[in-house]
């Protein structure tokens, strides 16, 4: 064989290797695509399944939006339904205004009446763009009922301790959400419930608007600053103002609000207004007996200072008859109320009376019978035709067993209650006197004293203690 022909042969060899190489280099690139397209298609179908649950988690998630949502909507048509805006009220320091109190229930429906329309006005004038109408309004008043009763007949701003308690029913009724709560004697009971009510009140969702009226307590304060830094509170908070506040109360940047129609502006006098008593005239013209609402004919019966019995009549005055009307009461030297003995009752008048209780089933009632009046719209107590003169005299000894809250120091010269213990510290014997307050009590009179003020004083060498 020639060299030609060897290197042809080789040449085809070494062709067929080269074509071996290519063929591994493209089997291998076969199998690293097939590799790879099976890596893609693996990927591919891993995201498919994530895009799958994120298709069905982003549905379950718009679900639950869209629930949410309704429950959102639901809640706020909740919320706005029953939206109310709220007064707290210290009635202890906001006192409504006398000519309210003295029309007893009829003044209390209509104080409740301008106290919500005023109440609306000034809602409306701070929120123009809200339907204030569609708001409850929820009136709270705190306030120690006796205490401001008493109060008011002492310093002669109210007529009887009834007044109050008439007016205070007819403002609660008046209003299904109005209310006034006695809260009873104690300094800071009042204080106590007003605290408790403020934070439940601002932080209700319901309530939109909240009229807080304790200006007249300089201790408030120290309750109110923390609002002052929420202004979602504090835009929602209105002080009530009805007397002068404390200067400490100016410092505060809350809204305030007068509602005059409904309280007074002014503080409650500190006792009675007084009465300077006249000039006594040089020379007085005409003179007439006075008498008092039972009978001024009525001797006083007891002992003298040397212990003997003695009748003792007021000495004679000469009392200008245009100048005076009949009623008067009686004062001791310290200007104490005692009260001036009674007749003896009849055995007749007794057996009426009796047969009258009986027949009615119930008590009389004391003011009914013994003035011709009774404002009590819900008075328990029978009323009728009124007793006779000698029945009248037994309810009057009767009431005059029962302590009048005034004590001695009742200036009501129809008042039908006892003031003192008719048997005095030296001679009572009972245990449980409901008069031992008044054992104190010197109950030797010493003046008259008139309904318009005038003052006469009884013979000083006629004075004898009553009951002794």
């Amino acid at each position: 064989m020639n060299n030609s022909e060897r290197k042809t042969s080789a040449s085809y060899l070494a062709r067929l290797e080269h074509f071996h190489q290519l063929d591994k280099e493209r089997e291998d690139m076969i199998k690293d695509l097939i590799a790879r397209n099976q890596d893609l298609e693996e990927r591919l179908e891993k995201k498919s399944q994530e895009y799958e649950d994120e298709v069905q988690t982003r549905s379950l998630y718009q679900a639950q939006a869209n629930d949410t949502n309704k429950q959102l909507v639901n809640i706020q048509h909740k919320i706005d339904a029953n939206s109310f805006a709220c007064a707290i009220i210290d009635g202890d320091g906001a006192v409504f205004r006398t000519d309210w109190i003295v029309k007893g229930e009829e003044g209390g429906t209509l104080a409740a009446h301008q106290l919500l329309t005023d109440m609306k006005s000034y809602l409306k004038s701070i929120y123009p763009g809200v339907n204030v109408e569609s708001w409850h309004i929820v009136v709270q008043i705190f306030l120690n009922l006796e205490g401001l009763s008493g109060k008011l007949c002492n310093v002669q701003l109210s007529k009887n301790f009834n007044e109050l308690p008439s007016f205070v029913r007819g403002f609660s009724r008046a209003q299904g959400l109005f209310s006034i709560i006695n809260v009873g004697k104690g300094k800071e009971q009042a204080d106590f419930k007003v605290r408790q009510a403020l934070p439940l009140m601002v932080h209700n969702l319901h309530c939109k608007h909240v009229i807080f009226g304790p200006c007249h307590d300089k201790g408030y304060i120290v309750e109110l600053r923390p609002f002052l830094l929420e202004k979602s509170i504090s835009n929602r908070l209105t002080l009530l103002e009805t007397t002068l506040p404390p200067r400490d109360f100016q410092e505060l940047s809350f809204r305030r609000v007068k509602f005059t129609n409904v309280f007074r502006s002014e503080l409650l006098p500190d006792g009675p207004p007084t009465v300077s008593p006249p000039l006594t005239p040089a020379k007085p013209t005409s003179f007439a007996p006075v008498s008092s609402s039972w009978s001024s004919a009525i001797p006083f019966i007891g002992k003298s200072s040397k212990g003997k019995a003695s009748t003792v009549t007021p000495e004679k005055q000469k009392i200008p008859s245009t100048s005076h009307k009949s009623k008067y009461y009686l004062v001791n030297s310290s200007g104490q109320r005692i009260d001036e003995p009674l007749p003896p009752t009849d055995a007749i008048s007794e057996e009426r009376f009796r047969e009258r209780c009986e027949m009615e089933s119930r008590g009389p009632c004391n003011r009914y019978h013994l003035t011709g009046s009774c404002e009590e719209p819900s008075c328990t107590y029978f009323h009728g035709v009124r007793f006779g003169a000698g029945e009248q005299l037994l309810l009057k000894v009767k009431a005059r067993s029962i302590l009048c809250y005034r004590g001695s120091a009742c200036k009501n010269p129809d008042c039908y209650w006892g003031h003192h213990c008719k048997y005095g510290v030296q001679r009572c014997s009972r245990l449980n006197c409901s008069f031992i307050s008044t054992h104190d009590v010197d109950v030797t009179p010493t003046e008259r004293v008139y309904e318009d003020g005038i003052r006469y004083k009884l013979s000083s060498e006629r004075h004898v203690a009553i009951g002794t």
